[in-house]
């Protein structure tokens, strides 16, 4: 799943504009609130930035907030703090041989009252038969037949199956019920689906908003089947997503108290926090990570296929100094292996220490020296082995303010070591042609998100054949080290997630292509934003509290691991 968060600059005309367009956000935030009881009304933002257009749980992004997690459920969610999985509408599944038995939760409604059953499952998961949907790769790669007996579906692969992709497929896509969806062509299933009739099994329903560029309602479900099952009852009678606009206008929109939470990027937001202002951490880094932004070198143009020159770029840029100038501290760090902190476990410490690169600029110019690049000419920067001068182009989206600021930095601090980098902002559609067809020297990129394995970052790296075309995996294009990491990248794939030691032994080998080669060069861990204004609602995830250690963000995928736990322990807040 991709999180893509707009960001805007913030020189004075922006600010201007923004205070304008807060007035406006925050004067329909009060009439919303006006036409909705605010003390059972939870207002989010931070995840639409267009129309609420696409409401299709069988696809892993562009969906409208909540689509999947509100209205649709999934089998398991998953906990990445605890890294487990919870049973929701199946409460078991095992493999049995290369068979995946699912056992399925008995009790569970649509809410237009119709049973949840086996024959919805395998009609979801058959979908995946239709050209262009999501869920194909796996009938291609493994997936034979799907049975179903009473409440139990049998998952039968022929070979040894990609455990690794099943991990992450059994809590990302919603469970459709067949009985509607089989009324929908196609295309409708696989290429967007606006949906119709909002036949879920969640907690919520559909109140208002598809199709506009405003606000998105949703309703409580008082006859969820989690409230008798499981004792579990939403605290608010509606949620209302606001449509973003700029970060900045939000932002005041937030601080006027008509957003409880938002998944936004906020600029400053750290020398807000504090009284009705909190987050997941009381300190930096404030926010949990949700993902690597790795810095993307095109490794088929000189000097950039060069190992040695990548090392040293890594080796010359003052992560440090973005963490706290640019981001005011509300992020942390990457570790050498790109690898998030709830992977820590599989991080081999000692390669790293070994292995891994540190920023200083004094041995960034002893390597690049040692591998022939010198500045012959007197002018700063170093030139290629053959005398020729090297500008680097680096490119982010236009508007992304934190990024277009984070590469100003980078260029200012590789100007050190003498690599020189021209940071450029093309528009947002414009970098991801160029990114996608190679027509660029480096770029900043977090496409890969929290998950349960480490899996996804190994194949956003080493995906191999290349094409002409590059869509969702290897933009930098790294071919240098062979097929090898590839290999071990599908073999990782095909070994039991029990089996704990050889995932180890398979993810040493892949880090120390990553440590060695730096197809990618890992930065800081982009946060997963979530700001809680407590004027309303309290008792939001925390990193310290009994029970409230749960992902606090309705982005697209959040829902699903953690983030309706986070919903449902809310408490209104005592108005005085």
């Amino acid at each position: 799943m991709t999180i893509r968060r707009k960001r805007t600059s913030v020189g004075v005309a922006v600010l201007v504009a923004a205070v304008a367009v807060g007035a406006f956000l925050a004067a329909g935030a009060s009439a919303r609130q006006s036409a909705l009881p605010r003390s059972q009304t939870l207002y989010t933002s931070g995840t639409a930035w267009g129309p609420f257009a696409q409401f299709n749980p069988l696809r892993s992004s562009g969906n409208s907030t909540g689509t999947l997690g509100l209205l649709y459920e999934t089998l398991f969610r998953y906990d990445p703090l605890k890294d487990r999985y919870i049973p929701w509408l199946a409460t078991s599944g095992k493999w049995v041989g290369t068979t995946y038995v699912v056992t399925l939760r008995k009790g569970v409604t649509w809410n237009d009252g119709k049973p949840f059953t086996a024959a919805d499952v395998k009609f979801t998961f058959e979908t995946g038969k239709l050209e262009g949907s999501e869920l194909s790769t796996m009938w291609k790669t493994g997936l034979q037949s799907i049975g179903v007996k009473g409440n139990v579906v049998s998952f039968r692969f022929k070979g040894q199956p990609n455990y690794l992709d099943w991990a992450t497929n059994i809590y990302s896509y919603g469970i459709v019920p067949q009985h509607v969806w089989k009324n929908y062509d196609a295309k409708e299933i696989t290429a967007g689906n606006t949906d119709k009739y909002f036949v879920g099994t969640g907690p919520f329903t559909y109140g208002a908003g598809k199709g506009t560029s405003g606000t998105l309602q949703w309703n409580r479900r008082d006859n969820w089947w989690a409230t008798k099952l499981l004792g579990i009852k939403m605290p608010m009678k509606y949620i209302v997503d606001i449509h973003n606009t700029q970060n900045t206008a939000s932002l005041q929109n937030f601080l006027q108290n008509n957003i409880d939470l938002s998944n936004n990027f906020f600029p400053g937001v750290d020398k807000q926090i504090g009284g009705k202002v909190q987050t997941y951490y009381a300190k930096p880094p404030y926010m949990l990570s949700a993902n690597t932004a790795w810095l993307i070198p095109n490794t088929t143009k000189a000097p950039l296929n060069d190992p040695a020159f990548r090392r040293a770029l890594a080796m010359s840029i003052n992560v440090d100094q973005i963490v706290k100038a640019d981001y005011g501290n509300i992020v942390a760090k990457a570790n050498p292996t790109g690898l998030l902190p709830t992977w820590n476990k599989w991080i081999d410490k000692g390669q790293v220490a070994k292995l891994g690169f540190k920023y200083n600029i004094a041995a960034a110019k002893a390597l690049l020296a040692a591998n022939g690049y010198k500045d012959t000419n007197g002018d700063g920067f170093v030139e290629t082995k053959n005398g020729q001068p090297i500008n680097l182009q680096l490119i982010v989206p236009n508007g992304w303010s934190d990024w277009m600021t984070a590469i100003q930095i980078i260029s200012a601090s590789t100007k050190d070591a003498g690599i020189k980098i021209t940071p450029a902002y093309p528009d947002y559609n414009g970098l991801v042609d160029q990114r996608n067809t190679g027509k660029f020297d480096l770029v900043i990129n977090n496409d890969k998100q929290l998950g349960p394995t480490p899996y996804t970052y190994y194949d956003f790296l080493f995906h191999l054949p290349v094409a002409d075309t590059q869509t969702f995996a290897n933009y930098s294009r790294f071919t240098a080290a062979g097929p090898k990491p590839w290999a071990l990248t599908l073999a990782l794939n095909k070994v039991k997630p029990a089996n704990i030691a050889r995932q180890k032994q398979i993810q040493s080998q892949l880090q120390k292509y990553i440590l060695e080669q730096l197809p990618a060069i890992p930065l800081w861990y982009n946060g997963m934003w979530s700001q809680y204004n407590t004027t309303y609602w309290t008792n939001f995830p925390k990193s310290a509290g009994a029970g409230l250690q749960t992902t606090p963000s309705v982005w697209n995928g959040y829902l699903n691991m953690t983030g309706i736990d986070a919903l449902a322990r809310l408490k209104p807040a005592k108005q005085g």
